[in-house]
């Protein structure tokens, strides 16, 4: 599953609650602050004041801040030394086959990915979960604010605070901490539906169906990818793949074939929605060809869709009807003639016959040359055809490392013929040496 780098940069709130650089926090002082607060709403005079609870709601924001040193996911290095400072340590490591760079500080550490702060670990909290204390505060301060008075400050520290679990709960998942992102992005949510907001996160229900399948909480993450559904944001149709995977590791495929189905029609070039639906007739011996209903059907609608021809090759292809197959891609390239993934298909149907032909030769007795040379013939008359459909797709997409591999090896099988395929070869080979 990807890093929530994209979610970060569309929904983070920006909530620096002062300019204070990290070498003018005191933690000794903080500390102190909150014992003041925890004697304030024990307090039976104070405690009864929704100012009390707003004070001590404000002070947990600014303690989460002050706690990764006024730190922001995507800041640059030397706008770190400025804000942070100069880390105690730094050294490289690896983590999930990724080289970061680890900045060392006191309580803290940071890890940046290509020049930006992707993630942090705080190793010397003054408390715990200074969120969860905020929203606490928050809550019983509305519950005490009978009149409203303090709507427009609770709204806007509100807000302060989602924007600070969805950094924490991105955060958490890019340290692989599932359980605690789902409980981050959960209190997103439960802050956005309260009535003094009353905002929809859309998104946040995705990555909170996300975090908590990752974490193992397969019930727990329907709900939310229903209600992610039902709200829109599909994630280019993400969404159907992982809850039918859901339901699947719960026992109950059966139930989540709906998701399935309906996904196919709105995402058909989602590989894994189509290959689940393969999976799942295959698994119940059933026709998989049943899914041509379903394309069929939404060509009916679509007729110039392209993605749903290419869908139709993509399963014509799976089952091993090459002709089928190379029909709908055809197609699919005649609807839309930058359709790089048609091109490379039909490209890769034809090398992959040519391979099946080099096997099959290299099966024939020495003594039978004839067979054998036939069944060369063969093969470099697949590649041949391959070659066409390669270099259109190369051409779409000159940036597919799949595409120049695949002419590289195309021309090295024909670089004797001819000085123009030996140059190709050549061309083809620095080109992938480049990538």
């Amino acid at each position: 599953m990807k890093r929530l780098t994209i979610l970060i940069s569309m929904l983070f709130v920006a909530v620096m609650v002062t300019a204070q650089t990290s070498k003018e926090i005191n933690f000794d002082q903080y500390a102190k602050k909150v014992e003041k607060s925890n004697a304030e709403i024990q307090d039976p005079k104070k405690n009864t004041k929704d100012a009390t609870w707003i004070k001590r709601g404000e002070l947990m924001i600014d303690l989460f801040d002050a706690q990764i040193l006024r730190a922001y996911v995507g800041m640059d290095p030397n706008t770190f030394m400025l804000v942070v400072g100069k880390p105690i340590q730094q050294e490289k490591v690896e983590v999930d086959g990724v080289q970061l760079d680890k900045y060392v500080m006191e309580r803290v550490n940071f890890y940046f990915n290509n020049g930006q702060l992707e993630r942090w670990e705080v190793t010397k909290p003054v408390i715990d979960k200074p969120l969860d204390l905020a929203l606490e505060s928050f809550l019983k301060a509305i519950e005490i604010d009978t009149k409203g008075k303090s709507t427009k400050k609770l709204q806007e520290n509100l807000v302060k605070l989602k924007g600070l679990y969805v950094n924490e709960g991105s955060n958490q998942y890019t340290l692989k901490d599932y359980k605690g992102a789902f409980e981050s992005f959960k209190k997103v949510i439960e802050i956005g539906t309260l009535p003094i907001l009353n905002q929809k996160d859309t998104a946040i229900y995705y990555y909170a169906g996300l975090s908590a399948q990752l974490a193992g909480l397969l019930e727990e993450s329907i709900p939310y990818y229903q209600k992610s559904i039902e709200l829109g944001f599909t994630n280019d149709g993400a969404v159907y793949f992982n809850i039918f995977d859901a339901y699947k590791n719960l026992n109950k495929g059966d139930e989540g074939l709906k998701y399935l189905e309906e996904g196919f029609i709105k995402y058909p070039k989602n590989t894994n929605v189509l290959f689940s639906l393969i999976s799942y007739y295959i698994d119940k011996q059933e026709d998989p060809t049943k899914i041509l209903v379903y394309i069929d059907k939404a060509i009916e609608t679509e007729p110039n869709n392209s993605s749903l021809y290419f869908a139709k090759g993509t399963l014509y292809d799976r089952l091993g009807d090459g002709e089928n197959a190379l029909e709908a891609y055809k197609k699919a390239i005649e609807i839309d003639p930058n359709f790089f993934d048609a091109y490379y298909n039909i490209g890769a149907l034809y090398f992959n016959k040519g391979v099946k032909y080099i096997e099959e030769a290299n099966k024939v007795p020495a003594r039978e040359l004839d067979k054998y040379d036939a069944l060369m013939e063969k093969a470099n008359a697949e590649f041949k055809n391959s070659m066409p459909y390669m270099e259109q797709a190369y051409k779409v997409n000159p940036n597919s490392k799949e595409a120049v591999e695949a002419l590289k090896n195309i021309y090295f099988r024909f670089r004797n013929e001819s000085q123009e395929m030996l140059d190709k070869y050549n061309e083809f080979n620095e080109k992938a040496k480049q990538m």
